[in-house]
């Protein structure tokens, strides 16, 4: 069943990555590539654990490793799909809303939100202040082709640490139906420990 779970995540985050073009494009809304970069090379840098909870139609696995480039280039991979938002297609695409504050919380709120179908029909930052206090990212994502059908729900928690926004949870739910194969309900969450948590 563990190398079950195994291949299905390999396959999940292999597909994501194989939707990601090589080019280079200006970024109107949100630049989630230099948002992961940066996060990925200050948690390695700060010698984090990762402790990850994959469930896989109700089967449930525990792993924890050490952090480093390529855990990191692993993990977060699946959030670069968000990037779509800034691509030529979707440039004039999104309703901006600013300044709303969060019912739940003394938060902040940016909502992007699609005025027409698009794989990311919204994205929403939590923040305190202003963007660079950064704590929370909440979006969808949905892809639909010949092989596969899928619905991403996608979570980024960020609390401050030395002054600074530092991703600390992350989550990835949802479904997805292989050709020929019946849905697979999943969850992937994981929590970046600090030696001094």
């Amino acid at each position: 069943m563990m190398r079950g779970i195994l291949f299905f995540v390999g396959c999940l985050f292999l597909l994501a990555s194989c939707n990601k073009a090589n080019l280079k494009y200006e970024k109107p809304y949100f630049d989630f590539d230099s948002l992961i970069n940066a996060q990925s090379t200050a948690l390695v840098n700060a010698g984090t654990t990762l402790s990850k909870s994959v469930s896989l139609n109700g089967t449930q696995d525990l792993s924890t490793v050490k952090t480093d480039s390529v855990v990191m280039a692993h993990e977060l991979e699946v959030f670069r799909q968000l990037d779509v938002i800034n691509k030529p297609l979707y440039r004039t695409a999104y309703d901006i809303v600013d300044g709303d504050r969060d019912s739940r919380s003394n938060l902040l709120m940016r909502t992007y939100k699609a005025k027409n179908p698009s794989p990311v029909p919204f994205i929403t930052f939590y923040y305190l202040h202003d963007l660079n206090h950064l704590k929370k990212i909440e979006s969808v994502y949905h892809e639909n082709n010949t092989l596969y059908l899928t619905e991403r729900n996608l979570y980024l928690e960020f609390d401050d640490i030395s002054g600074l926004s530092s991703l600390t949870r992350y989550k990835v739910s949802g479904k997805q139906k292989m050709v020929l194969s019946d849905s697979v309900l999943f969850s992937i969450e994981g929590e970046f420990l600090r030696s001094n948590n």
